[in-house]
């Protein structure tokens, strides 16, 4: 009773989750600040650096303190310490709950230090692309030099645009650092300054994404290194990464719903541009202009992703425009037809559903944004939640993660996002 369990039980292991902190706040305050200053104290390895590893023990006993010497002026990327690795998709639960701690118990260091680690990963642009890896520091022994060092001799995964960094950095983080800002904004004073901040970094991230990285007449983002050099992915070796590790991407809701947010936020027509380019990608027919000029809209479109309701929603709050709503409810209405006898949503070809499936949700912020009581409902999250555990059961071939005995919960019982 009342410990760990799963694979390796004494290791706490943080991605991309962002648990709901204020209603926890409202059960118990206590415990909820020493959960999310624990995030911290756990995870963080070297404050100077701000150099951190997904990994923490469970076993071990932290004492939450933010007091810390800080290296504001370090070259980034930078070596790991030990053999840990500074995945980006640690940086939005890490940024949430300092967020969280910043609003809900006035914490001023915990703001400060949420503040110094966005801004790692600005440092880390390239000076004269303004494109950043995936990683805030890199190992010796480099699995992107494993695969690739033979035809690219500097790379290493910190300075790649390529495979899970691609979308964790791009598709990822500014969309959670925009939903951040949003909440200090509202907060004023220091923390709507550092949440400015966070929505100007994001802005900037995302149209060197485009500027670099998308190919327009494919319709395709490429993993280039951080100074725009296609990876010559079809020459990778086989290991932990394959070629396909590094094969173009199409866009997915995600990015369109980034992009449709830092345009509401910013009202860059950089951010519309792709959003328009996506959003025919995405059978959306012709968004047009901001003016509704040009505007062609399918509403028999196939498509199903509940993120891009929330795109459109982002839309529709600048445009005010209710044929974005009815191309919203079309998308909705395809995503109703998977809906099980069970009230839940099985993705296709799957028996299974989660209970946390966001499809509801995103519905309920459309009927919300269509009946006019948007303000009832909180705000959705970038959140990315997931089982990361060995199965012993048999596996189909799809199934499996390459050369791990691990995998995903998505991959066994779900499907796709």
């Amino acid at each position: 009773m009342e410990r760990p369990v799963g694979q390796y039980a004494d290791v706490h292991e943080l991605k991309s989750h962002q648990p709901y902190y204020r209603l926890m706040w409202r059960v118990n305050a206590e415990a909820t600040r020493s959960l999310m200053e624990m995030i911290w104290a756990a995870h963080i390895l070297d404050w100077s650096l701000l150099d951190y590893n997904r990994h923490a023990s469970t076993k071990k006993r932290f004492r939450p303190q933010w007091d810390h010497d800080f290296d504001e002026d370090v070259q980034v990327p930078f070596p790991a310490r030990g053999n840990n690795l500074s995945f980006v998709n640690v940086t939005p639960p890490l940024m949430h709950s300092g967020v969280m701690l910043a609003l809900l118990d006035k914490n001023a260091k915990a703001l400060t230090w949420t503040r110094r680690l966005i801004y790692r990963w600005q440092q880390g642009r390239h000076p004269k692309t303004g494109l950043c890896g995936g990683q805030l520091s890199y190992r010796k022994h480099d699995r992107a030099q494993d695969a690739l060092g033979h035809v690219h001799p500097n790379i290493n995964e910190a300075k790649i645009v390529a495979s899970y960094h691609q979308v964790n950095r791009y598709h990822n983080l500014p969309l959670a650092q925009m939903q951040a800002g949003v909440n200090l904004i509202k907060a004023g004073g220091k923390c709507a300054e550092v949440g400015r901040e966070f929505i100007q970094w994001a802005s900037d991230d995302l149209k060197v994404y485009s500027r670099h990285s998308y190919d327009p007449t494919k319709g395709q983002f490429i993993a280039v290194m951080i100074d725009a050099t296609p990876i010559k992915w079809r020459r990778a070796g086989t290991g932990y990464y394959v070629p396909k590790s590094f094969a173009p991407r199409g866009p997915d809701g995600l990015i369109l719903w980034s992009y449709a947010m830092a345009y509401r936020l910013t009202r860059d027509e950089a951010h519309w541009r792709m959003v328009r380019q996506i959003g025919k990608q995405f059978r959306f027919g012709d968004i047009g202009q901001p003016s509704g000029a040009e505007m062609s809209l399918r509403l028999d479109t196939d498509h199903n992703s509940w993120q891009s309701i929330y795109a459109l929603l982002e839309l529709y709050r600048v445009t005010n425009d209710r044929a974005i709503l009815r191309l919203a409810r079309r998308i909705a209405d395809n995503i109703l037809e998977t809906q099980a006898s069970t009230g839940m949503f099985p993705r296709p070809g799957r028996e299974y559903a989660r209970t946390g499936d966001e499809a509801p949700l995103a519905i309920l912020h459309l009927a919300g944004a269509i009946e006019g009581k948007s303000s009832m409902l909180p705000p959705p999250v970038f959140d990315g939640r997931f089982f990361h555990c060995e199965y012993q059961g048999d596996l189909e071939e799809h199934q499996r993660k390459r050369a791990d005995r691990r995998t995903y919960d998505n991959l066994v019982f779900y499907g796709g996002p």
